[in-house]
């Protein structure tokens, strides 16, 4: 008897917890097609603006501009993207392995994300207060890109990393590094084009404007992509929680159906028993 009542106390525990879990995943999948299609948008304009800066440079001028040039700095700001909330299965982990062989303890680093911040503060040189990826909007970005890239100018450091975790599709996410300063454009396919373009004031002074903006609204459009990560990696976790629950719900019912029959069967034996005896 004391067995049937605690089987059936899990099941019906399993059963709250697996309510829980369901309503999580459709959050996630509501939250992961928002994301997605900011996010997807966000790449067009990501890609204008390095199309731009590309022809730019495709075209037969002598480009100087400070963001363009080599440093022999070792130092660098790595930008990180990590979640606010846990129950997202190896979102964050992945990340942190992927930090960990990338940065060195004397860099600076920025952490986007609450649920990892505690740990990136203690372990390494943080730069920035505690701030809810969430929350953030473009403008607390583009401040937090302004402080890395004024360094670069600055030369204080020799680079910018962005750690994120790229989104490759609704179950598939991969921890990445990117390097946003200094730029690279040689990888961009320009299209000829016989119209001459005049710039204004100047190829470098217009190259001096565009690659801080550039800068800015990569790291906004990682940012994007981190969080549809998160919430294709969340969707994916409690669908699987809720899976697990589900198998293991049958695996209690059956057990417990077999704990009544045996308690039947014992019964009935009893009951034959007594007969006998009388």
């Amino acid at each position: 008897m004391a067995q049937k009542a605690a089987i059936k106390s899990r099941i019906k525990s399993i059963n709250a917890t697996k309510k829980i879990t369901g309503a999580m995943e459709l959050i996630a999948t509501v939250k992961l097609q928002k994301e997605r299609n900011h996010m997807l948008k966000n790449k067009e304009y990501v890609s204008v603006l390095k199309d731009t800066i590309s022809k730019i440079l495709s075209g037969e001028i002598d480009a100087d501009s400070k963001y363009l040039k080599i440093r022999g700095n070792s130092h660098k700001v790595a930008i990180v993207f990590c979640s606010d909330l846990g129950l997202c299965g190896g979102y964050n982990i992945n990340l942190t392995k992927l930090f960990e062989k990338t940065i060195s303890k004397d860099d600076e680093v920025i952490v986007i994300g609450t649920s990892q911040y505690n740990w990136f503060k203690n372990n390494y040189n943080v730069i920035n207060d505690s701030i809810a990826s969430d929350d953030i909007t473009y403008a607390e970005i583009k401040k937090l890109s302004d402080q890395a890239i004024n360094k670069y100018a600055n030369n204080e450091i020799g680079s910018i990393q962005l750690i994120y975790t790229k989104f490759i599709n609704n179950v598939s996410f991969e921890p990445t590094v990117e390097t946003v300063l200094p730029c690279k454009f040689d990888d961009i396919e320009v299209k000829n084009n016989s119209a001459e373009v005049l710039l204004e004031p100047d190829a470098n002074a217009i190259l001096n404007h565009l690659i801080p903006m550039y800068v800015e609204n990569s790291v906004y459009s990682r940012w994007l992509e981190s969080k549809t990560s998160e919430q294709g990696s969340r969707r994916f976790a409690m669908e699987n929680a809720t899976d697990n629950a589900n198998e293991l719900t049958d695996e209690l019912l059956l057990a417990y159906n077999q704990a009544r029959q045996a308690a039947i069967t014992q019964e009935i034996t009893e009951i034959i028993g007594g007969a006998d005896a009388l």
